[in-house]
């Protein structure tokens, strides 16, 4: 287990995806509103220092910048989260190379431990790419938390919100986190039948996009990813993460039974 997740978490590929993701939070944040306040000093329309001030903070409120930041990897999550990892798997089925892992450590030692490694070490980058946009808008934002510039940022318990901002956002932070680990339990099994890359990485895009239309509001994936708008419920985000890693399961073990009969 040690090994597999040393071998994915140190790819030099993962800086690069590091980079884009911050790249692409910065700028979702920035057009959300951010860039109101950034570039509020020099308004020639808005000569009132009060006024400045105020935009100041409530567009770079740094909660609203954190906020306003996750649309576009809300939506691009699942492609970000497999393409580096789920073709590894598919790589070592092809090149044989799994032949001489299960020979070693056996096949149900050898599935486990990949299973854990693809899913904890996709889950490790998307969140340290979100920490590592969160430190450094923390240090460029405004973090006054009056009624008055924090009220609207979110939909969902805004009360709790407003008496706790921080440890509201930590809970975000933290339930990202699991979702993404259920998700990427659920990419591998769906896409452990295939052995085309491209299937590998379009599939579970396309499976949210779908899961999205037909499941019931509370359930679909990009309101479970935004615990912080009006339609997120905590009963519907439960009960599709856990829907993720048992079918995920399930289908990993029927691939696993057809492999080991196919020999391919």
């Amino acid at each position: 287990m040690r090994s597999e997740l040393k071998r994915a978490l140190l790819k030099k590929s993962n800086i690069i995806l590091i980079v884009a993701v911050v790249g692409l939070m910065i700028i979702n944040a920035y057009y959300g509103g951010w860039r109101t306040a950034l570039k509020i000093d020099s308004a020639q329309d808005i000569q009132n220092i009060d006024d400045i001030i105020f935009y100041k903070k409530y567009y770079g409120n740094m909660y609203r910048v954190w906020e306003s930041s996750y649309y576009m990897i809300q939506a691009l999550a699942p492609v970000i989260l497999v393409a580096p990892y789920l073709s590894t798997y598919l790589l070592e089925k092809t090149n044989r190379f799994r032949y001489f892992c299960v020979g070693r450590k056996g096949n149900l030692k050898y599935i486990i431990h990949k299973t854990f490694a693809i899913a904890l070490s996709g889950t490790a980058l998307l969140a340290f790419s979100e920490m590592l946009f969160a430190v450094v808008t923390g240090l460029l934002t405004q973090h006054d938390t009056a009624l008055e510039f924090v009220q609207g940022i979110v939909s969902f318990k805004e009360d709790y919100f407003i008496e706790n901002p921080m440890l509201y956002f930590a809970l975000v932070f933290i339930s990202h986190i699991i979702y993404y680990f259920g998700f990427l339990i659920f990419a591998i099994g769906v896409t452990s039948f295939f052995k085309n890359k491209i299937a590998v990485i379009v599939t579970p895009f396309i499976i949210v996009g779908v899961l999205d239309m037909v499941l019931p509001t509370a359930l679909q994936p990009n309101v479970v990813m935004r615990p912080y708008q009006g339609a997120f419920r905590i009963s519907g985000y439960c009960v599709l993460i856990g829907i993720y890693v048992i079918v995920g399961l399930i289908l990993l073990m029927v691939s696993e039974k057809i492999y080991q009969k196919r020999g391919n």
